[in-house]
């Protein structure tokens, strides 16, 4: 058995994916830190997560180590006895964890996204002084590129660039300290917009592009507030989940953008995906206008004008050769929208288990 993988974030979308994986591969324990007054309530809440993923969960508990904490708090929140024999143990550490909050106070985003950050490094170091930890591996996101205009690399993080909203403000102020921790060699992954399931449509969570997509499939819209020839970067969590546990399995160091890239859909592409779909006439798609400010999809509608495309060249060398690729979306976006009309946007839950059994289903009667 190999060592042990402490994982942050695993109640998380992307970070249940990534739990996932890595109980399905079998070859090593997942020690999760979750958010909870002790260790009895961190175990329901990981229980809570396992039961989103399959329908009887009890095969992959036993892989599961559930510890209190919280990444906002000194030394996680860990009592110093048992941080110190976690040290001695892990041999990987992957932060998911994070605040996706667009609207989040500055100051709020800044003690989860940033200080969190500062403090699971601080725990990678005595992990590394104390026992044999390989790897650190810290789940960013494409957009520390802010309102960048151009091609924007994995070298480039400075580029004067100015940010939409305090998440991508506090994740590209926490990129700077993780590249500044060169003792612990990290690699930082960094995702665009993540969706369900590219083969299921799988997903617990119906935010960013749900919200405008379900509006549009109601008639909400007369237009679309959009830049016709901006580049949406979407990707399935498959392709992030399979990248991020392939990550802890190489030595490659640096940025890794798991984005569409060059291959992402333009706003008007996306909006004829969606006419099609619900069988709308197409509106006219606008770059001024859209939700008012206090509309609960105001947030998103950013991420339609963005004047920026994203390379991708060193996550594809590294994960090519592993066959880990990002579909194009109209290979999947009909996926996507069953599911979410199965599930009625989030109001059925449905397991990832079952979502894969629909699936199977479903493709051995095509």
């Amino acid at each position: 058995m190999r060592p042990p993988v402490f994982l942050t974030g695993a109640t998380g979308f992307l970070g249940m994916e990534v739990l996932a994986r890595l109980l399905e591969r079998g070859d090593r324990e997942v020690i999760v830190l979750v958010r909870a007054r002790d260790n009895e309530a961190a175990a329901e809440r990981i229980d809570g997560a396992l039961a989103q993923l399959w329908r009887d969960p009890a095969p992959y508990r036993a892989r599961v180590r559930t510890v209190a904490g919280d990444v906002t708090s000194a030394g996680l929140g860990i009592a110093a006895g048992e941080r110190t024999s976690l040290a001695e143990e892990i041999g990987a550490i992957m932060h998911c964890a994070a605040s996706i909050s667009f609207d989040m106070p500055l100051e709020e985003a800044r003690a989860i996204n940033v200080e969190g950050t500062r403090e699971v490094i601080g725990f990678a170091r005595e992990c590394k002084s104390l026992g044999r930890l390989e790897r650190f591996v810290h789940v960013s996101t494409a957009y520390v590129s802010g309102k960048y205009e151009g091609t924007f690399r994995e070298r480039q993080l400075d580029s004067g660039q100015e940010f939409r909203n305090t998440y991508e403000q506090t994740k590209w102020e926490s990129e700077h300290i993780v590249l500044d921790a060169t003792d612990l060699a990290p690699a930082i992954a960094r995702p665009s917009i993540v969706m369900g399931e590219s083969d299921t449509g799988w997903t617990p969570a119906f935010n960013v592009l749900y919200w405008p997509l379900r509006a549009f499939s109601r008639g909400l819209f007369d237009e679309i507030p959009a830049l016709p020839s901006a580049h949406v970067d979407i990707v399935p969590v498959d392709y992030v989940a399979d990248a991020l546990a392939h990550l802890l399995d190489v030595e490659d160091q640096g940025v890794f953008n798991l984005v569409a890239g060059r291959e992402a859909p333009f706003a008007n592409q996306l909006v004829e995906l969606a006419c099609d779909r619900f069988d709308r006439p197409r509106p006219a798609v606008v770059p001024q206008g859209g939700p008012d400010d206090d509309d609960h999809g105001a947030v998103y509608m950013p991420y339609f004008d963005m004047e920026v495309v994203f390379d991708d060249s060193r996550a594809r060398a590294l994960l090519g050769p592993a066959g880990i690729r990002p579909p194009k979306l109209t290979e999947y976006f009909g996926t996507l929208m069953d599911y979410a009309e199965e599930v009625r946007w989030g109001k059925r839950s449905m397991t990832r288990e079952e979502a894969h059994e629909r699936f199977s289903r479903e493709t051995a009667a095509a």
